[in-house]
């Protein structure tokens, strides 16, 4: 399980909204000083995330929780969304150069081959147990 610290700003019925700070690696990195990722970390400070999930601890704002996310269904999720569409547009770029020869051709599929995965990805997963397995849920309060 992936663990953060997150702060509950609001109940609305049986759901909380909570707030997380972004944070960087670089705070015990040894080379932070001379790294431009920490150095690029500094520029765009740390921002805050909100999003609600069920409140099954029933919290009350002012509450420090930790919330959880399974890191396998975080790891099925990242390849979907990610990893699919990049493949799928090289398969028909691929595909398409093979059969056609022409340019044209061969970016219209590409095009095509990244398109509808991730159209097919943003109105399926909604709709998959995938979506509720990566959803954050509490597991205890701190304070």
């Amino acid at each position: 399980m992936i663990e953060e610290t997150a702060v509950v700003i609001e109940v609305r019925g049986q759901q909380a909204l909570l707030q997380t700070q972004r944070q960087s690696a670089c705070q015990s990195c040894s080379v932070k000083s001379g790294c431009g990722t920490s150095t690029l970390s500094k520029v765009v400070g740390n921002r805050s995330s909100q999003f609600i999930v069920e409140n099954t601890l029933q919290a009350q704002p002012g509450n420090q929780v930790i919330i959880a996310v399974n890191e396998n269904a975080l790891v099925q999720g990242s390849l979907l969304v990610y990893l699919l569409p990049l493949v799928l547009m090289l398969v028909a770029g691929v595909f398409a150069e093979l059969l056609f020869s022409t340019e044209f051709i061969t970016i219209l599929f590409s095009l095509a081959g990244f398109v509808l995965p991730v159209l097919l990805v943003r109105y399926t997963l909604p709709h998959s147990g995938l979506k509720k397995s990566i959803q954050p849920h509490m597991i205890r309060r701190i304070t």
